[in-house]
């Protein structure tokens, strides 16, 4: 079961819509909100390079494994295992 979300989309927003649609060869707007929804929490997810599961962010350069237990600190923009449990 999928659960509806309405949004009001300003006018420009609307366009803005309708133009990554036909770029993107979509069928539909919902398709353009998805695709849009699954990136934006692609670049917010953080995978533990010790095991590739998800890990939760303590703070914008810290995090930890919630499989492994694992430590992780933002370096260079690379997550990389700082102490494993």
């Amino acid at each position: 079961m999928e659960d509806s979300v309405t949004l009001n989309l300003n006018p420009d927003e609307q366009e803005a819509v309708a133009a990554l649609q036909q770029e993107m060869h979509l069928d539909t707007p919902e398709e353009v909100v998805h695709l849009l929804l699954r990136q934006a929490a692609q670049r917010a997810l953080v995978v533990c390079p010790s095991c590739g599961h998800s890990a939760r962010k303590n703070t914008s350069d810290e995090a930890s494994c919630v499989s492994c237990m694992s430590v992780l600190q933002l370096s260079d923009g690379i997550w990389q295992v700082i102490s494993l449990q």
